[in-house]
């Protein structure tokens, strides 16, 4: 049994195009109705067009109403909305005259395309009932004769009834009563993707930090998590490339990053805002004047926030900036009390391409 809600939906769609164009839906044109569906910004994750048409035919008894050519033609085009999800409903004749509409709106797409299936069935229904062949007329009953029938003839004519044995005691079948059909059996719905369960993402991007050398480091970062509708939590990598460093008499450092961070992250329509653990380790290693290295714990705390852009219904660029408080601040201490360390904080601007699936 659906869900009360499902048909409220349904039948306030209907009731709005009934009020705008009751003559058109009264007579349903041959072959059906033409289906356009389109996913807007946003809406690229959204279960595609056939888990539409699954939906409204499981309303249907397992008739999938859309067709090429069909008489009528409707549009559902899915968008984001803030932090909601919208469906836009119209619904137009042979002739392209628009005969209503109606917008649902709903927090999950996978439940908003149930609620488009809902309300479409029941708009289409009529067309349905409609394509059925009438039911024949009844038989005239033969004219009754004004003269008095003969019984003789009419007894001579009838054979005599075959009677076949039966065991003693058996007792005759009850005559067939008026039997009704058996119910067709129903059919199996085919649910979409639910949106309950995260789609997986994986990452690859380039980097520029500051913070932890005396220069801008270039560097590359790689991730992967799961994404809700509103929410993600991801595990990433990053190396920062050597930044060369002359901190004492002509002898030169090479100053790199490698760790990794936990960031949780939450999602309005296209920006997000996250938060960061990261840890890993700096390395100084002697380049000119001076040989040895030295690999000092790092750790971090901080914000992130960025835009994400969809480019395709499973790809989407990120461009992030992020501050981060150095926890821990590796130094590496010379001779005349100078010291090569890092700051206070650290900034990373960031550019990323992700692949959902």
């Amino acid at each position: 049994m659906r869900h009360p809600r499902l048909n409220i939906l349904g039948w306030s769609l209907a009731l709005s195009l009934l009020l705008v164009a009751p003559p058109a839906l009264g007579v349903a044109p041959p072959g059906g109705a033409r289906l356009s569906y389109a996913r807007g910004p946003g809406a690229e994750g959204c279960p595609d067009e056939q888990v539409l048409r699954d939906v409204v035919a499981a309303q249907l008894g397992g008739t999938d109403p859309f067709v090429d050519g069909g008489g009528r033609h409707v549009e559902v085009v899915l968008s984001r909305k803030g932090r909601h999800f919208l469906a836009e409903i119209a619904l137009y004749d042979a002739d392209g005259r628009r005969l209503g509409g109606q917008e649902l709106t709903n927090a999950a797409c996978g439940a908003l395309v149930e609620d488009v299936g809902t309300a479409l069935a029941i708009v289409l229904r009529p067309a349905r009932s409609a394509r059925e062949p009438a039911p024949p007329p009844p038989a005239s009953p033969p004219p009754v004769s004004s003269e008095p029938a003969d019984p003789a003839p009419v007894a001579a004519s009838l054979p005599a009834p075959e009677v076949s044995p039966r065991a003693p005691g058996a007792a005759l079948a009850p005559p067939c009563q008026p039997c009704q059909p058996a119910p067709p059996a129903r059919p199996v719905e085919r649910p979409g993707p639910s949106l309950a369960w995260p789609r997986f993402h994986v990452g690859l991007g380039a980097l520029i930090a500051r913070g932890l050398a005396s220069a801008p480091a270039v560097g590359f970062s790689a991730s992967m998590g799961a994404r809700w509708e509103a929410f993600s939590l991801s595990l990433e990598g990053g190396w920062h490339l050597p930044v060369a460093a002359e901190p004492y008499r002509g002898r030169t450092f090479g100053v790199s990053w490698l760790g990794g961070s936990v960031v949780p992250c939450g999602h309005a329509a296209w920006f997000f805002g996250c938060a960061i653990v990261t840890a890993g380790r700096v390395r100084h290693v002697g380049m000119v004047n001076v040989t040895g290295e030295l690999k000092m714990l790092y750790a971090g705390l901080g914000l992130r926030g960025g835009l994400e852009v969809p480019i395709s219904p499973h790809l989407a660029a990120q461009l992030s900036g992020e501050l981060l408080a150095n926890v821990s601040r590796p130094a590496l201490n010379l001779a005349g009390g100078l010291s090569l360390s890092s700051t206070a904080t650290s900034t990373v601007g960031a550019l990323r391409l992700v692949a959902s699936f």
